[in-house]
């Protein structure tokens, strides 16, 4: 008995060990499911809570990245510290960079940014009147403010509003967009080259191919 009694106290012992390491360390979370989504074949890398979660990740690919393109809503992501490197290095000609935003001067029918505005509102009454164009011609204005040189393309893209696709020759990150909360709020996914990724690209190429060039990009 007393040998099967220091057998289960090991066994248990050696159980809340690895629940603490699960608990507390993120890397130890990563590599779980990294390995067991090769296992099975998947082509997701990583998941994260939202934006905020995700933005040292997608800093860490946009920085080794050689080409970056980003298709988003409101665009105000492009603001921020996490494109701020890139922006730099598109403007210096060492990064091609290539953005899509809506175009604010299509208004429909069917007119996407009010449909997407009109759901803003329902968990932002902020969102009316046509907030939301004025925030994409802001955004529009300020990425062709570092567009007037280098490797920085900007187009407009007339059609729905469903997600945040940042791809770049290595990965490609998506945030869904839900008519319940912000983008930044939303759920990111990250995947590796796969079958994911091939389907990701060729929706934002296709967008791409068929949206105008802005005023102001090269």
């Amino acid at each position: 008995m007393g040998v099967i009694r220091e057998l289960l106290i090991s066994v248990a012992g050696s159980v809340i060990f690895l629940v603490l390491v699960w608990v507390v360390s993120r890397t130890a979370r990563h590599i779980t499911v990294l390995v067991i989504t090769r296992i099975l074949g998947l082509d997701v890398e990583q998941s994260f809570k939202d934006a905020a979660h995700a933005a040292d990740d997608l800093r860490a690919e946009l920085a080794r990245a050689r080409w970056v393109t980003v298709m988003t809503s409101r665009g105000n992501d492009l603001q921020r510290e996490v494109f701020a490197e890139t922006l730099r290095a598109g403007s210096g000609g060492t990064k091609r960079v290539r953005i899509l935003l809506p175009d604010p001067d299509v208004v429909g029918p069917p007119d996407w940014i009010d449909i997407r505005e009109a759901e803003a509102a329902s968990f932002d009454h902020a969102y009316r009147d046509g907030l939301l164009r004025q925030c994409i011609r802001q955004n529009i204005s300020y990425v062709a403010a570092h567009a007037g040189s280098g490797q920085i393309e900007m187009r407009l893209y007339h059609q729905p509003h469903v997600a945040r696709i940042v791809l770049t020759d290595r990965v490609a990150y998506l945030t869904r967009y839900e008519d319940i909360r912000h983008g930044q709020l939303s759920p990111v996914k990250k995947f590796r080259r796969g079958d994911m990724y091939d389907y990701l690209g060729r929706m934002v190429a296709l967008t791409w191919d068929h949206a105008r060039q802005a005023s102001g990009s090269s």
